[in-house]
C-alpha cells in the first residue's frame, strides 16, 4: 500500500514568520506551490501560509466601490486618492507571514495512508499538508502528489520543473 512518505515532496521550501509577504509570494509562483511551512528559529512549524491566505489579503487593503455609467466611473462609497491607496499598498507589501499564516497547521506521519490524506485534503479542506515525523517536519504533501501518483507511477519522485522539462 502507498504511504505519504511514498509520494510527499522531500525537500520543502519554507519561510520564516517574518518573512514579507511579497517575498513568501514570489517562493510559492517561482516554485509552483500551493503553500509552504513556517519555521520559527528552531526549526519548528508554527504556521503554514497558501494560495488562500495570500489571495485573502483583499480584506487588507480597502478600495472604493466603483462601476462604469454612460462612459462614467461612480464611486458607490467614499474615494481613496490615489497616494492614499499607494500607502496602502505599501503597507501591504511589508506586511509579515505571521500576520496572515494560517496557525492551526494540520500534519500527516510519512506512515500514514494516501487515504488519510485524502481526508484531510477532502474534510478538512487543507492544502498541502506537512508530514511531521516527532515534532521535525520531514515533507510536504499536496494534492498534485495524488494527480501525480494517479497520472503515473513514474512520475512519484520527480520534481515538477524536471517533469516540465520532458514535454
Amino acid at each position: 500500500m502507498t504511504k505519504v512518505k511514498d509520494i510527499m515532496t522531500k525537500n520543502v521550501i519554507t519561510c520564516e514568520p517574518m518573512t514579507s509577504v511579497r517575498e513568501a509570494a514570489r517562493l510559492m509562483y517561482l516554485n509552483g506551490l500551493t503553500g509552504m511551512p513556517v519555521l520559527n528559529a528552531k526549526d519548528e512549524v508554527v504556521g503554514i501560509i497558501t494560495e488562500y491566505d495570500l489571495t485573502r489579503i483583499e480584506d487588507h487593503l480597502h478600495l472604493p466601490v466603483t462601476f462604469g455609467f454612460l462612459g462614467s466611473i461612480v464611486s458607490l462609497d467614499n474615494p481613496l486618492n490615489g497616494d492614499e491607496v499607494e500607502k496602502q499598498l505599501q503597507k501591504l507589501a511589508a506586511t509579515k507571514v505571521e500576520d496572515l499564516m494560517t496557525k492551526d497547521v494540520k500534519s500527516i506521519a510519512p506512515n500514514a495512508s494516501i487515504e488519510d490524506v485524502a481526508e484531510l485534503f477532502l474534510h478538512q479542506k487543507a492544502n498541502p499538508v506537512p508530514v511531521m515525523e516527532g515534532n521535525q517536519l520531514a515533507g510536504i504533501i499536496s494534492r498534485a502528489d495524488i494527480v501525480k501518483l494517479i497520472a503515473g507511477g513514474e512520475l512519484v519522485g520527480r520534481e515538477w520543473r524536471e517533469l516540465a522539462k520532458l514535454s
